[in-house]
């Protein structure tokens, strides 16, 4: 009987993570834009009027034709996260407990001729995708999930070449995606099966134990490794007039030989007298758990995997440069969060006939781009100033609102500068913040074994706030 408890919750693990499928940072759902510090303050706006740096391996692998010589782009985006949840029955406010998250993207790029052709071939390792949330240890939702964390560095080699000399360029290349991903998740003692009871199906509950009381914290770990690949043209329409499009496809991550490991909890709680176990009263409820996290215990290391499709992405995008030293950029983003409505679960050896398939229910989302860059002074080696605005749909439908990921639309306002070192080196510094307006939802989580007869307004109990502020930094080098 206790046996069937430790599968429930390795299930329970991977049916929350796969919630995630997946995090964020401040894109959509668990998506990252925080990818070139230049491309970040023009508020993400960057596929048809590219930054002039090697991040266009990212944003537009065709734009990178036009880059001159040898030149390197690399920095990192500190994102700092606000949030928190205000609990409708207690009125009382629970504050999220993350550290600031850093992102890395460094790019390379070496740019030639053929004849009247220009050519370039090139390397990226950037983020796209990424989650990192977390709740201190009085939130009411940490059993559904207490900290959870996911990164995806993809790396890229890519080539683009002019098919028309300086007015119609294309590029691509393969994309190889490293994956990990971790649950810590709370477990609810009044939940579990009493070992030794003398009668199948009785619950610590049934001993007077409070629901909400925690006894061990459960966390799962898995590493995958996936491919894909990015592809864009570009195009001078006009002299004053630019136009181009990305794609970056999806990756399918199978996280295989993932472990659910668990860590006990001390309750400092007694049993009653009078107890179904027959033992005497004042028994500690935390030694006769004990046992069972040690040698072939129920709540010993166990094998689980899943699977996590990162959705594709699709830009396309306009700039305009009519204006002296100036550049007017707007673009439209779609990502296909789609991919997320039937995601399997699957379990090693014992816990296999738990295997399931659940419904995530995600939707494809899209966003609004917009920048403005100007530079003050010589047009090479002046003073650029740059202000970008952007907003994104959610993709996360009502019932997936909850502490893993509360998603809700999201306002960017994004701020930065270029300052020139020298002629063929610069150093580019952005802030943004990312504001919502906050959004109802869940402290449990929905699964097809959990809370599925239940309807919306049934498990509705709070109000989630969330806000990030994001500093962002590159060297930009040219040879």
């Amino acid at each position: 009987m206790i046996h069937t408890r430790p599968r429930a919750t390795v299930l329970g693990l991977a049916l929350t993570l796969a919630g995630v499928s997946p995090a964020n940072a401040w894109a959509q759902g668990f998506g990252l834009n925080e990818i070139g510090t230049c491309a970040e303050a023009r508020g993400f706006a960057n596929t048809g009027a590219p930054c002039h740096d090697a991040s266009s391996i990212y944003w537009n692998p065709a734009a990178t034709a036009s880059l001159p010589g040898f030149s390197i782009y690399g920095g990192a985006s500190a994102i700092r996260l606000l949030g928190g949840f205000k609990q409708d029955s207690t009125r009382h406010q629970y504050n999220a407990n993350v550290p600031t998250v850093v992102t890395p993207a460094v790019f390379l790029n070496f740019s030639n001729s053929i004849g009247p052709n220009k050519y370039a071939l090139g390397f990226g390792v950037y983020v796209p995708y990424g989650l990192i949330s977390q709740w201190r240890t009085d939130f009411p939702g940490r059993f559904a999930s207490q900290r959870a964390s996911l990164q995806s560095i993809y790396l890229q080699p890519n080539i683009s070449f002019e098919i028309i000399p300086s007015v119609l360029s294309i590029g691509g290349g393969p994309v190889i995606g490293l994956s990990s991903i971790r649950l810590d998740q709370a477990q609810d003692l009044s939940t579990f099966p009493v070992p030794g009871a003398p009668l199948p199906g009785i619950t610590f509950a049934d001993l007077g134990i409070a629901p909400g009381t925690e006894a061990a914290v459960a966390t799962l770990k898995a590493t995958a490794t996936a491919p894909g690949f990015n592809v864009g043209i570009h195009a001078n329409v006009l002299p004053v007039l630019q136009v181009g499009a990305h794609f970056l496809s999806q990756v399918v991550f199978n996280y295989k030989n993932g472990t659910a490991s668990f860590r006990q909890i001390g309750t400092g709680l007694t049993l009653p007298a009078n107890n179904p176990l027959g033992v005497p009263g004042g028994t500690p409820v935390d030694a006769l758990l004990a046992s069972q996290f040690t040698g072939s215990g129920p709540f010993t290391s166990q094998g689980v995997s899943t699977k996590i499709t990162h959705p594709y992405q699709f830009q396309v995008g306009i700039g305009y440069t009519g204006l002296s030293q100036t550049t007017l950029s707007v673009d439209y983003a779609v990502v296909g969060w789609s991919a997320f409505k039937m995601l399997p679960i699957n379990f090693q050896g014992s816990a296999a006939a738990n295997s399931q398939t659940i419904l995530a229910n995600y939707v494809d989302s899209w966003s609004i781009r917009s920048g403005l860059e100007h530079v003050f002074g010589d047009p090479v080696v002046g003073f650029i100033g740059r202000l970008g605005f952007s907003y994104a749909k959610t993709p996360v439908p009502r019932d997936a609102v909850v502490p893993l990921l509360p998603d809700m639309n999201r306002f960017n306002y994004s701020a930065g500068i270029g300052y020139p070192v020298t002629k063929n080196t610069a150093i580019d510094l952005t802030y943004i913040h990312v504001g919502t307006q906050g959004r109802r939802g869940l402290t449990a989580q929905r699964t097809t074994t959990v809370n599925n007869n239940l309807t919306y307004a049934q498990l509705d109990d709070g109000f989630y706030t969330l806000a990030a502020n994001v500093v962002s930094l590159s060297l930009k080098l040219g040879f």
